[in-house]
Order: structure tokens, then C-alpha cells, then sequence
């Protein structure tokens, strides 16, 4: 039961840290107008880690495994909406991110940290957009 509660308490504690910058990366991906999808992605990664973590115990360096898993998930999305007619990837690799040899190595360059930093900045100014309500 300890070993559960410290689960809990380290994917709150992560949750607060990182989901924020997950959201921010995938929201460059997807799009803004794709925020849900960007929000389900974070938090099917959580709950998948919350369920291995009981069973396999916790990763040396969790936060890096919930960006793997968000990655994995983000990379599982995308191959689902690329054959759909009305989904537009936002990202200016939009191109790469449909072909199967160039995915991968467009997702590892979006999910570095000098992409991540940008993108949490990014967000910050759309957050910030007069249109948006309080």
C-alpha cells in the first residue's frame, strides 16, 4: 500500500512539473485547435505510467520515461489522423510527420529540450492572446 501511495504522490508530483511542457510539444504538433487530443495523449501517458509503475516499480528516471511513453502515444495518434482528410499537423515537419522513414527522427528533434522550451514559451503567448477570456 506505501509503495502505491509513493506512486501516487511522485505522478502528482510529476504531473505538475511536466504535463505542462507534454501539452506544450504536442500542441505544436497537432495544432492548438487540437488541444483535447494534445491533453488525452498527457493523460493516458499518467495513467499508463501509474499502472507499469505499480507492477514493474518505478523507473530510474521517470520523467524521462513519461516523455518515451508521451512520444510513443503522440507517434500512435499520428499514425491514425494522418489518413484522416479534415486533420492538419501545425508543425512545419508536417510533411515528415506523415512518412513512416522521416517520424521518428522528427519526433526526437520535436521532443528535444530546446524544442520543448519553445513551445512551453509558445503556449505561454497564446495563453496570454487578448481574445482568449480570463
Amino acid at each position: 500500500m506505501s509503495n502505491d501511495f509513493s506512486i501516487n504522490k511522485l505522478t502528482d508530483n510529476l504531473f505538475r512539473h511536466e504535463s505542462g511542457k507534454m501539452v506544450s510539444v504536442l500542441c505544436s504538433i497537432f495544432g492548438i485547435h487540437h488541444l483535447e487530443l494534445a491533453e488525452d495523449v498527457v493523460q493516458q501517458t499518467f495513467l499508463h505510467a501509474i499502472n507499469i509503475w505499480k507492477l514493474k516499480g518505478i523507473p530510474d528516471n521517470p520523467s524521462a520515461w513519461l516523455y518515451r511513453v508521451a512520444k510513443n502515444k503522440a507517434i500512435d495518434a499520428i499514425r491514425k489522423l494522418k489518413h484522416s482528410t479534415h486533420f492538419d499537423f501545425d508543425t512545419d515537419d508536417k510533411k515528415l510527420l506523415n512518412s513512416e522513414y522521416t517520424i521518428l527522427p522528427v519526433m526526437e528533434k520535436l521532443w528535444s529540450d530546446a524544442y520543448i522550451k519553445d513551445d512551453v514559451l509558445r503556449m505561454m503567448y497564446v495563453c496570454c492572446h487578448p481574445v482568449i477570456s480570463p
